[in-house]
């Protein structure tokens, strides 16, 4: 994992690099959350669309999606919802993994959105916050989907979130660096 890591981050770091050249920062931005999209999925075996990234607007009032990209089209959710998980997380800046999200209140808009097939329903999820500097930027979902909690595959571990918040402190900085001033 470490190795991954060290990898993804030399690739950030290229693209933030860019970030005065290019004529769209906002593009790079969704660019770069792909890209940690695809190492996220792989390194924990789940599709691409089971991993989302919500980044806090400047002014601190939204979680706003840069993955996947077509909800960053979407619309965001206000940090004053408070049965939202992400900003349950965002709130008290540490990792959750609820193995049962069906059963707990939560912003489920999303989740009936189709980004490829029909649309499942999120049965398991890790959420962890991003920090810089122990500044909250925004948060990071890692999901199962299925249409029963078995058919979505294994249970989440304390080691997962873990592992999770690694990456996800470990990506942060360079999200933080390319993110457009008013985004």
């Amino acid at each position: 994992m470490a190795h991954e890591l060290s990898e993804l981050q030399e690739i950030l770091q290229a693209m933030a690099a860019q970030k005065d050249r290019v004529k769209d920062r906002r593009e790079l931005l969704l660019d770069m959350g792909e890209r940690v999209v695809k190492s996220v999925s792989h390194q924990f075996g789940c599709k691409q669309e089971e991993v989302a990234i919500l980044l806090l607007s400047v002014d601190g009032k939204h979680l706003r999606f840069i993955a996947p990209r077509r909800f960053a089209e979407l619309g965001s959710i206000p940090t004053s919802k408070r049965d939202s998980i992400a900003v349950g997380v965002l709130a008290r800046r540490s990792a959750d993994v609820i193995n049962n999200v069906p059963m707990v209140k939560h912003v489920s808009f999303f989740e009936s959105i189709k980004l490829k097939d029909k649309p499942s329903p999120i049965q398991k999820m890790v959420t962890t916050p991003l920090l810089v500097r122990g500044q909250p930027l925004g948060v990071a979902e890692i999901s199962r989907k299925g249409e029963t909690v078995r058919e979505a595959g294994p249970d989440f571990t304390p080691a997962d979130a873990k592992r999770a918040l690694e990456i996800f402190d470990g990506v942060a900085p360079y999200l933080a660096d390319a993110r457009p001033a008013d985004y």
